[in-house]
């Protein structure tokens, strides 16, 4: 009787732990960036697909904040500042940034007054390679150049 009692109480405590830890499976930093893998991943209003869609995203790509985890979803934060649940498999550890104000100037290297690439409009995603005090080096369909963090959202600054 002992045995079993004892057997029911470490199950029981497994199971506690295991559902504590649900929110935080990975064991990655919270917050931190992803992009969304699919072409077309729904954002629930809850960690399940029993969950009502709250927005559907069609752009592969799109950085997203990930704020907390619950087994196999995640809580996202999107640039427009929407948030919602996702299946963990609709997304991806890329390092994307999405341009933000207005027009933006491309630069050569990480310097206010470097010579100009391109010029880059709102919305547009871009593969982070490297950052650098304040700078991000972006790359975008064959341009390659630096912006500083605050002109893009995403993976160039802290989550």
């Amino acid at each position: 009787m002992t045995f079993v009692r004892s057997a029911i109480a470490a199950v029981l405590c497994l199971w506690t732990a295991a559902v504590s830890a649900g929110d935080r499976l990975t064991g990655q930093p919270l917050p931190r960036y992803a992009a969304i893998r699919a072409t077309e991943a729904n954002l629930r209003v809850g960690p399940s697909t029993t969950y009502a869609v709250r927005w559907q995203y069609r752009q592969r790509g799109l950085p997203v904040r990930i704020v907390r985890e619950h087994f196999d979803w995640r809580q996202i934060e999107d640039p427009s500042g929407e948030t919602g649940w996702m299946s963990a498999h609709l997304l991806m550890d890329w390092a994307r940034a999405i341009v933000t104000g207005p027009t933006r100037r491309l630069r050569h290297s990480p310097e206010t007054d470097a010579s100009g690439v391109a010029l880059l409009r709102p919305g547009v995603l871009l593969s982070v390679l490297e950052r650098r005090d304040g700078w991000c080096e972006v790359a975008v369909d064959g341009y390659r150049g630096w912006l500083r963090k605050d002109e893009v959202w995403g993976a160039c600054g802290k989550p």
